[in-house]
């Protein structure tokens, strides 16, 4: 094995030989530790060779060398997921010299591990993320961009970090459609008041033979359908992800036409897919986002109430997006009715700290915020305009935004009233923040201005 570094552009190439000189395939690979990127042949011992060149960000040429092998080869790279070396995942893809793309198949939960097939002759192939990303256009605002004073009334305003002003944000899944989702989970939940998110496979027979109830919990809106794929088994092409993947968020959206388009997506464990194109396509065509990153529920793990506890404790106590997910609810099944039933108390122990919210609603709500900044025009001593400016597309991002005001000590929160550019008054709610009186209320996430006045007392 040998191997070239310059630093600098970073381009480095190393040769990798899986031939009788290596002890085992598995060393048989490339690894950049600066970056996390490996790369190596999948179940092969022989003596064909792969050279791996990282060129700009998020780009790679790979080099195979078959000498006397004949066989196809099967090229394994695992990409970062998380830090400063992260690959953006749905957007990569593999293409030869001619800008051919290749089939890449993937693990539906491992979208950072990928696999492609060549054939046994030399060539040159290129994993990379197609271009262009979203949002590269216009930078999101800074956090002190949320948070703003005006410096002539004294008034402080900025965007609260979940709606309402709570803590911290709980989504509870629920996957694969079975039917004590309809006959043990709904009661407890809407007797709690609580909305969930059900990840939905219509093409399977548990969500078939029940097909009457699941429409009318739709219509009835208390909570959020997801896209789980039809049947929860991948796709083997481009055309099944749009059958496996498309059909379903066409069918929600028949559900629910007076909502947002937005939708959760799971591809589901123990699924894969082939794909050509990178699976931002189909994110964008079908409006889906990634709901990944969730503490698993069913029995088999072990102490799961409790650790749901100290779990949702830590989100609360760092203000997060506390994601949990079950499966078949009932004794015998994933999770007991007990367990079920006593994580919901855990919940409802916690509940004044948290948004319970269906996972789209939470999601459009966090890129809302991170899109939104906030200004205030001056007017009068007792009057100022809040500018509220928003990115997001509003016919997608709809989830309304908390704003949080804060009265200088010369006004009387009860005397403060806030309008929109039509002159229409904006609900406030009061609320005690260590002995202070502050303001909230609730805007879309468009363009907007509001104005913000003090009433003038009569002095007799």
């Amino acid at each position: 094995m040998r191997s070239g570094f310059h630093v600098g552009r970073f381009s480095a190439v190393l040769l990798i030989y899986a031939g009788a000189s290596l002890p085992c395939a598995a060393e048989a690979k490339y690894r950049a530790e600066a970056t996390g990127v490996e790369v190596q042949f999948h179940e092969y011992r022989g003596v064909a060779a792969v050279s791996v060149e990282p060129l700009e960000k998020h780009t790679l040429r790979i080099d195979v060398e078959p000498k006397t092998e004949r066989r196809p080869l099967t090229i394994r790279v695992d990409l970062p997921q998380r830090g400063p070396h992260a690959w953006p995942l749905e957007h990569v893809n593999v293409v030869d010299t001619k800008g051919n793309p290749l089939p890449v198949r993937h693990d539906g939960i491992q979208w950072d591990r990928i696999f492609f097939s060549v054939p046994s002759v030399r060539a040159a192939y290129f994993v990379r993320v197609a271009d262009p990303l979203p949002g590269n256009s216009k930078p999101l605002p800074s956090e002190k961009d949320r948070n703003v004073t005006d410096a002539a009334t004294g008034l402080a305003a900025t965007i609260c970090n979940w709606f309402q002003g709570r803590r911290a944000a709980l989504s509870i899944r629920f996957d694969d459609s079975h039917p004590t989702h309809l006959s043990r989970a709904l009661p407890v939940l809407r007797n709690c008041g609580f909305r969930a998110t059900f990840m939905i496979n219509p093409g399977n027979p548990d969500y078939e033979n029940h097909k009457a109830a699941w429409e009318a919990c739709a219509k009835r809106g208390d909570q959020e359908f997801a896209n789980h794929t039809m049947h929860h088994r991948g796709a083997a092409s481009d055309e099944e992800i749009d059958r496996e993947v498309g059909d379903v968020s066409e069918y929600i959206w028949s559900l629910f036409p007076c909502r947002s388009k937005l939708i959760a997506l799971n591809r589901g464990g123990g699924t894969t897919w082939v794909t050509k194109k990178p699976f931002q396509h189909y994110l964008d065509r079908y409006h889906l986002f990634i709901a990944d990153g969730s503490l698993g529920m069913d029995d088999v793990y072990g102490n799961r109430v409790a650790a749901f506890r100290l779990h949702l404790e830590r989100h609360i106590e760092r203000g997060l997006w506390c994601r949990v997910h079950f499966h078949s609810i009932g004794d015998g099944l994933s999770t007991s009715e007990a367990n079920f039933r006593a994580a919901m108390e855990v919940v409802k122990e916690h509940e004044s700290d948290l948004w319970i919210a269906g996972m789209a609603d939470i999601y459009k709500y966090q890129m809302e915020r991170r899109a939104t900044k906030l200004a205030f025009e001056h007017e009068v001593p007792d009057r100022a305009a809040l500018v509220v400016s928003c990115l997001t597309d509003p016919n997608l991002f709809d989830q309304p935004l908390t704003i949080e005001l804060t009265v200088p000590d010369s006004w009387s929160a009860k005397d403060v009233s806030v309008k929109g550019r039509d002159g229409k008054s904006v609900p406030i709610r009061t609320a005690d923040l260590s002995g202070r009186a502050i303001l909230r209320f609730d805007v879309v996430p468009v363009n907007e201005t509001y104005t913000i006045e003090r009433a003038r007392r009569i002095h007799h």
